[in-house]
């Protein structure tokens, strides 16, 4: 038996189809996607649609349910207004009703049971909410508390967009890493496979390599690179790198709010914002590790 494990495809299609390509290779008996399957590529219907056609163990992630918040008209005024969300309001516009519809019917966690084998807890983030990170490297008590969570010998987790594996207590946790934008300084899709051998499901971690310019060509003629303006600019220099610059500009937006008497607003003002992007060092973005 043998499982492949996906997790953080956010609409980036190329890289999903590279994974898949790959997969090939090992003929898995089924695959698991631990959520944020939109939010941030510009091609959210079409990697629906293919991981639909090829897993049937989805769950959502914090990105996917942040769409339907919006979409349900429960978010907050500014994402409808400031520049710091328009990632979000083009992916609203884009996705498509079956999409959305298909969206708001995922489970936050799952429970995978394949014959004869161990059962597998899939959440997103952790057991305990969505958006929570897991760092069993510098955050070894994040761990601890997710697996005093579960009750099943193996938890995949995602979220992080960072590769672990960690066998603890008898028991097995492990974040396949990111479909889109690594940020463990890996350039290119990755996963893992999960394979029973004996008594017992053994992790190896996977990465694809897949056409940027493909990728770069979408967000182009799809707009959102152009809409997504200087944070979708920030997250594609984090896919060519395998750095967070998406987060890197974000401290930086909000550092300028601070010294500008924003400390504790909601979101950066667009001023700040166009001031950020003015200001951000792009070049030192670019060259990554």
């Amino acid at each position: 038996m043998r499982l492949a494990v996906l997790a953080d495809i956010h609409g980036n299609l190329p890289a999903l189809e590279a994974v898949l390509e790959d997969l090939r290779h090992y003929e898995p008996d089924g695959i698991l996607v631990a959520g944020d399957l939109v939010g941030g590529g510009p091609q959210p219907n079409e990697s629906v649609r293919r991981l639909r056609s090829v897993s049937r163990w989805i769950i959502r992630g914090n990105s996917d349910s942040g769409l339907l918040r919006y979409a349900a008209g429960d978010a907050p005024k500014v994402w409808r207004t400031h520049h710091q969300f328009s990632i979000l309001r083009w992916t609203y516009r884009t996705v498509d009703p079956d999409t959305l519809a298909f969206l708001k019917g995922l489970p936050e966690q799952c429970v995978v049971e394949a014959p004869g084998t161990d059962p597998i807890r899939v959440v997103h983030g952790s057991p305990c909410h969505p958006s929570a990170s897991i760092f069993p490297d510098k955050d070894p008590a994040s761990l601890d508390l997710a697996l005093a969570q579960v009750c099943e010998p193996v938890l995949v987790c995602g979220h992080t967009h960072i590769p672990w594996q960690v066998e603890q207590g008898g028991r097995l946790a492990l974040n396949p890493g990111a479909v889109s934008a690594p940020l463990d300084g890996a350039v290119g899709a990755q996963y893992a496979l999960l394979t029973w051998q004996g008594d017992r499901w053994q992790a190896e971690h996977r990465a694809a390599r897949y056409d940027m310019g493909r990728l770069r060509a979408a967000l182009r003629e799809t707009g959102l690179l152009d809409e997504g303006g200087a944070l979708m600019r920030a997250v594609l220099l984090g896919m060519e790198t395998g750095r967070n610059t998406g987060e890197d500009f974000l401290t930086h937006a909000y550092g300028l709010a601070a010294k500008a008497g924003f400390e504790d607003c909601d979101a950066v003002p667009d001023e700040i914002w166009e001031q950020a992007a003015a200001t951000f060092d792009w070049e030192e973005a670019s060259h990554g590790n």
